[in-house]
């Protein structure tokens, strides 16, 4: 079949070439395999390849070829005048492979995928590219029958809208395996739990709450930001009467929405936290909030109210258009035995992909940055979300927008491991990948976690509590105040924050946890996962770790104190003002070693008496031998004494340890030996010599 006749804003050699080609989207789709013999994986198959001179692109690109500039644009190459410079880099050809992405990798129904190489080694300055991209088109074009991705959906509220919702949360429910397998997805099941109690949405007019008294049911549970007060919220007062009847115009408008979708949804009840949980009973509370992870775990569907900054927003409004694409590119459409000549459709890339700088303003979800939300989000079998833009339904399998809308966010949070989500009657075995990938995910919880807001200080612990109980199980390790107590304990110390803020008022944890200091961006000096080598580098021993809870039928919670004993070494050191960001650096010894370091908490005080560096692990490469000397770094915590050695260890005994306080976080990133004989190293690094000291 010829080619129709070509647009002027494509070139003849890419209209015959890629485009002729469907630019490779409806081949095989472009995947990478590992080379066992290379350190850097470059070996691609699938979709449409071709070869291009990057002279000839940039020329092409002047005359107008939308495509070559495209591509010129995204290699860095703005100018004819870089195709003079008689370097490799310039002069060897582009090796061009375009093509489709499988779907099962971030559930966009039709991203292209585009990879460009020149064959140059790393040292010779190679132009490589590797990006993907987001496409469309309308319904009305005659790409639709080959391009599945269509504009978002705006009309988040609409009979339209939530009927397609509907339909998608249904085919997860038949089709997919892996959420099949790892929730019970029948309404009436006897696996499902049952919260106390739950709202009758079945007529959103005569709304109630029910005691469910451990009959199943098929619920629908909401996650939202208060955003203050919440006057509507059930107390000891008013239960009673709601358990008659809830007047749905007392209620904020998030909640009604919700209301409103669970019913659409055919969903006959909704569990809602300010209603379903007594909120002037610490009985109440103290009995429900444990079963936070069953409530999401279980339910048949959460409703994620992302869009709403607080309890009265609502999260229904119809969203602000779509940017206009920032790339308009003709699509030749394949044609039946009967057509003479293909005819012509459009493809479109979302102008936030094309400049690959979303708005934030529009993809920004307040749930993101609320504590709370975190867990109600991984601990969901699948989950609605109403994003600032449209609404998307993620589950254990895939992420999709509804109605097939392209999907771009690239800051979904990762779902959790199979082995957490679902862990089995065991733990996962100690030192296994599986094992070590869940130690590793921890930290990217942690880091996550720690950076979102909570109305209640105090909750810091309280929040991740059900994701807390998910981990335990699967890692069979000791949990203490947001920390594992096992073989990698000294790693999980090693959190520093990017940001010193001043100390939070209250008590919240020890001062070695991560939840004790202020809103945050935590980050640990780990390499890419734990290692089992991570525990020849080690340089302390715990000898005991404690915590006090503040309630012991709720192991989880609140610690009302704790205390790490520590055998390691002590070197006193000065705290030099000099700063970037929050790091100061701490001198130490006659020869000033400089320990690159990062305050918990802005300096309050002088420390007159400086502080104590503890070097507690160093870097050992695989096949190196114990030897201190072949270290490549040194990491450790930096503490003050503690002036009261009986407070904030929650009664645990200290008896005549000397007591210090965790204050910042310190490394070495060039282990040399007279950096430690600065220090006060002597040579030997036995742990027998060195001193046993309590942190509260």
């Amino acid at each position: 079949m010829p080619l129709p006749p070509r647009p002027s804003s494509i070139c003849s050699a890419c209209w015959k070439g890629p485009f002729a080609a469907q630019l490779g989207l409806l081949g095989q789709p472009v995947e990478e395999h590992p080379d066992e013999h290379t350190a850097v994986s470059w070996s691609w198959t699938g979709g449409y390849t071709y070869t291009v001179s990057l002279p000839a692109l940039l020329f092409r690109a002047t005359l107008g070829c939308k495509w070559c500039k495209f591509l010129a644009e995204r290699l860095g190459a703005r100018s004819l005048k870089h195709m003079w410079r008689p370097t490799t880099r310039w002069r060897r050809p582009l090796n061009v492979r375009i093509g489709g992405v499988p779907r099962a990798e971030d559930g966009d129904p039709a991203s292209l995928r585009i990879i460009v190489d020149n064959g140059v080694n790393l040292y010779e300055s190679p132009m490589r590219l590797y990006d993907r991209f987001s496409t469309y088109t309308t319904l009305d074009d005659p790409a639709a029958r080959f391009i599945p991705g269509r504009a978002r959906l705006t009309d988040v509220g609409s009979d339209r809208t939530l009927a397609l919702a509907k339909a998608c949360v249904e085919q997860c429910v038949r089709e997919h395996e892996r959420c099949r397998a790892i929730s019970s997805s029948e309404p009436n099941s006897l696996e499902r739990h049952v919260p106390t109690r739950l709202i009758d949405c079945t007529d959103p007019h005569r709304l109630h709450i029910i005691l469910t008294k451990g009959v199943p049911h098929a619920y629908a549970a909401l996650s939202y930001v208060w955003g203050g007060d919440q006057p509507h919220r059930t107390t000891k007062a008013n239960l009673s009467s709601y358990m008659t009847g809830i007047d749905p115009t007392n209620l904020p408008q998030t909640i009604r929405d919700a209301i409103y979708v669970t019913h659409k949804l055919g969903i006959g009840f909704l569990w809602i936290d300010s209603l379903c949980i007594i909120q002037d009973s610490p009985e109440d509370k103290l009995r429900e909030l444990p079963s936070m992870r069953d409530v999401y775990r279980r339910a048949y569907l959460t409703i994620d109210a992302a869009s709403a900054e607080k309890a009265s927003d609502g999260f229904l409004q119809d969203r602000p258009p779509s940017e206009p694409p920032m790339l308009t590119l003709p699509f030749i459409c394949p044609g039946g035995p009967t057509n003479t000549v293909a005819e012509v459709g459009k493809l479109y890339i979302p102008g936030s992909i094309y400049n690959a700088l979303p708005t934030m303003d529009r993809l920004r979800l307040t749930t993101r940055q609320r504590a709370w939300c975190l867990q109600e989000k991984l601990l969901s079998t699948r989950c609605l979300v109403f994003t600032g833009d449209t609404v998307r339904l993620g589950c254990q399998t895939v992420t999709q927008n509804i109605g097939g809308a392209y999907h771009d966010d690239k800051e979904e949070v990762p779902r959790l491991p199979d082995t957490v989500f679902n862990p089995g009657q065991r733990p996962v075995e100690r030192y296994s990948d599986d094992w070590l990938e869940i130690r590793h995910r921890w930290h990217a919880v942690v880091r996550d976690y720690a950076s979102r807001e909570l109305s209640y200080p105090s909750d810091k612990l309280v929040a991740c509590a059900g994701l807390t109980e998910m981990f335990a199980v699967a890692l069979g390790s000791t949990y203490v105040a947001g920390l594992w107590n096992d073989d990698f304990f000294l790693l999980d110390l090693l959190w520093h924050c990017k940001l010193a803020l001043p100390s939070p008022a209250g008590y919240r944890a020890p001062s070695w946890s991560w939840a004790s200091a202020m809103h945050l961006l935590v980050e640990y000096r780990d390499p890419a996962r734990p290692e089992p080598a991570f525990v020849r580098g080690k340089m302390a021993e715990v000898v005991s770790c404690t915590v006090t809870v503040q309630d012991e039928s709720f192991p989880l919670g609140p610690v009302t104190g704790g205390l790490l004993i520590l055998r390691a070494h002590l070197f006193n050191c000065k705290v030099q003002e000099e700063r970037s960001g929050n790091e100061v650096y701490v001198v130490s010894g006659s020869t000033e070693v400089r320990l690159s370091s990062h305050l918990d908490r802005e300096l309050e005080e002088t420390y007159p008496e400086g502080v104590w560096a503890v070097p507690l692990r160093r870097d050992i490469e695989e096949g190196d031998s114990e030897d201190i000397s072949r270290s490549t770094l040194c990491a450790g915590l930096l503490l003050t004494e503690h002036a009261e050695p009986d407070s904030n260890n929650g009664g645990l005994g200290s008896g005549d340890l000397r007591i210090f306080r965790r204050v910042g976080y310190f490394e070495i990133e060039h282990w040399r030996n007279h950096d430690m004989q600065g220090l006060g190293w002597d040579g030997e690094w036995s742990l027998e010599t060195a001193a046993q000291f309590g942190i509260v």
